[in-house]
């Protein structure tokens, strides 16, 4: 039996790792494109420029009786840290119906959106993540493939030094604040 990792090391596409066109197979070079002469990607067959861009991410912060669904991951990156229920918009998807599609597919739970909290971004991130307050209609908590725990805890209860990502602190730092600390004192929800 192997002692390395469940699943191998993340990795992402990248300017540095596209190597050949997706339309014609011919290979990449970094060329000077449009009138600022910015580098991209272009085909040296076909010259499609290949602009990588940022993916986007929908998620939801469920609330119920002053409580917040958390998630703890089961798959790389951030195994076994805590976050909310989201992923990656399909193509051609809406970013709300990826929201409520993603929080029944790792939840089991079918919600209704409410405002939006935030539309977070990093450097040298590929990826964009929007989330929305949701609220519970109907379903049972159901673990998936992409996650081994569900929790509702209370504001004070966030296990702030084992969040996923910088988004999710970010988001949930943002619910807490709208709904002033979640009726808990400020010091007590929010992380300093």
């Amino acid at each position: 039996m192997s002692s390395g990792p469940p699943y191998p090391p993340p990795r992402h596409l990248t300017p540095q790792t596209i190597r050949f066109c997706p339309l014609c197979g011919a290979g990449l070079e970094r060329r000077p494109v449009g009138p600022d002469h910015r580098p991209e990607m272009v085909c040296a067959g076909c010259e499609f420029v290949y602009y990588l861009d940022q993916k986007v991410v929908a998620g939801t912060v469920p609330m119920e009786d002053g409580r917040i669904l958390l998630t703890r991951r089961a798959i790389h990156p951030a195994l076994g840290k805590w976050t909310f229920p989201g992923g990656y918009v399909d193509w051609g998807e809406a970013v709300h119906a990826a929201a409520l599609r993603e929080t029944w597919e790792e939840t089991g739970l079918t919600v209704e959106l409410g405002g939006l909290v935030g539309v977070y971004s990093y450097e040298k991130t590929p990826v964009v993540i929007v989330v929305y307050e949701a609220r519970v209609l109907s379903g049972a908590l159901t673990l998936c493939h992409e996650n081994d725990r569900l929790e509702w805890v209370r504001p004070a209860e966030i296990p702030w030094e084992e969040l996923a990502f910088p988004s999710t602190v970010s988001a949930l730092r943002d619910v807490l604040a709208r709904r002033g600390g979640g009726g808990h004192a400020r010091s007590n929800a929010l992380p300093p």
